[in-house]
């Protein structure tokens, strides 16, 4: 099966990471590889080579603030050098809260700086959705994907309206709300991730199977031809970012 994408895979986290990374251009099959940090996108692009089916995301990761500050040079240095951003975002998780205002900070430059040079992004936005949706309204953000969204139905909905995308997994296919969610949103504004290795990519002995991933949603939302209608989401995005 090809024409299949992934739009939030950690690839730098897998043990076997040249063997994930060769295998989309094998498979013909596209991902999104997001970073956590400016540093470690820094590293994987000298690291990694050119690939067509592979593109690496510049990211921020929230869950990270306390113990990385936000490098606003590298950031900029880097943001050159893709159209995408991710992942990026804010966590008031209680863990991760304490940190609130820096993290605001750096998703506010991160978002003025990306919707200046129009690029898309990929969102964490846990338990600060409506945060994190003012923000990208404020800065006038055309291209996001909002990235294992946990938050309401409602609050989904004005993030719909504003033409933003969702990318799903196979761990929400398999919780009650997360199925919910998944269910009450727009099909034109799906896309399909995994957020390998940290969500369920491994299915029926294979460590990573993406096209089993694609078979469940199909089953479960009834839609025959499911990998037909993400694909097409995902060609509307990026003709939309081409064209704006």
């Amino acid at each position: 099966m090809s024409n299949l994408s992934d739009m939030h895979i950690h690839i730098d986290y897998f043990e076997n990471y040249r063997q994930i990374y060769d295998s989309f251009e094998k498979n013909n099959m596209y991902a999104l590889f997001v970073t956590n940090l400016p540093e470690i996108y820094q590293k994987c692009l000298n690291e990694f080579p050119v690939n067509k089916y592979v593109k690496l995301g510049l990211g921020y990761n929230p869950q990270l603030n306390a113990k990385y500050p936000f490098n606003k040079n590298l950031f900029d240095s880097m943001l050159q050098t893709t159209k995408y951003v991710g992942e990026v975002g804010l966590d008031y998780s209680k863990e991760f809260v304490h940190t609130k205002n820096a993290q605001n900070n750096a998703f506010d430059y991160i978002c003025h700086q990306s919707a200046r040079l129009n690029k898309i992004m990929s969102i964490h936005s846990r338990k600060a959705e409506n945060d994190v949706l003012e923000i990208l309204i404020r800065h006038d953000v055309e291209h996001a994907i909002f990235h294992w969204y946990s938050g309401d139905i409602e609050s989904a909905r004005k993030i719909a309206e504003r033409g933003y995308y969702f990318s799903v997994n196979y761990s929400m296919l398999n919780s009650k709300k997360g199925f919910e969610v998944i269910k009450s949103l727009p099909i034109d504004r799906l896309l399909i991730e995994t957020d390998a290795p940290f969500g369920k990519s491994n299915l029926k002995g294979v460590s990573y199977n993406l096209p089993e991933i694609y078979n469940q949603f199909s089953k479960r939302l009834n839609i025959d031809s499911f990998n037909d209608v993400i694909y097409r989401n995902l060609s509307s995005l990026l003709f939309k970012q081409q064209d704006s």
